[in-house]
């Protein structure tokens, strides 16, 4: 050390020595207090992160169990409307819903009616499953005209309000030339059955 730069500092020992030992001071504060709390700063923060990834996933999570929740609600809603509003409610409404109905489709298509089979299928108690809510109305219809006829017919029951669907079309052609076709169409519906006690 040069003999100007001691004698500085021993004119100004008292200005140097309280900052020596306050930079020594804050040099112990920062390696005991400070550096260690920004570590445990850092990995809050971290964790901080990850419970807010969590609650966001939990977040999304609810929100597809409710949303299930409610689609479910709605599919009860929509089968307890069908079974109610669009079955009918046992076999004499079945044949009642589907024999005029049916009857007048054919007429407004232009085809004579030869004739109709019905059948009923109520569910059978047996084992351990559940006996089904419905049972099935089968119904087989002759009739008989031209192509375009059995055309409309056949669309205007898929178009129907009724739940009626179409089992098996069979179309002939009539022995002579230029005769009519006949058609027949086996249709079944559905109503709920009076084994289950409902």
């Amino acid at each position: 050390m040069s003999a100007s730069l001691r004698r500085v500092l021993l004119g100004r020992r008292v200005i140097i020595v309280p900052l020596a030992v306050a930079l020594l001071a804050n040099t112990a504060i920062f390696g005991l207090v400070v550096y260690p709390s920004s570590g445990r700063v850092a990995r809050a923060e971290q964790q901080e992160q990850v419970a807010l990834q969590d609650l966001a996933a939990a977040q999304r999570e609810f929100a597809a169990a409710t949303s299930t929740q409610r689609d479910k609600v709605r599919a009860e809603e929509d089968l307890q409307r069908f079974y109610n509003d669009v079955l009918p409610a046992d076999m004499a409404g079945a044949r009642r819903a589907t024999y005029l109905h049916l009857a007048q489709l054919a007429r407004d298509a232009g085809l004579q009616y030869q004739r109709r089979l019905e059948e009923s299928r109520e569910p059978r108690e047996g084992g351990q499953e559940p006996v089904p809510a419905l049972a099935r109305f089968d119904i087989t219809m002759v009739l008989e005209g031209d192509y375009e006829g059995v055309r409309q017919f056949l669309r205007d029951v898929e178009a129907s309000d009724g739940f009626i669907v179409i089992d098996n079309v069979g179309l002939a052609e009539g022995s002579d030339r230029g005769s009519n076709l006949v058609l027949t169409v086996e249709l079944s519906t559905y109503y709920r059955a009076a084994t289950r006690g409902r």
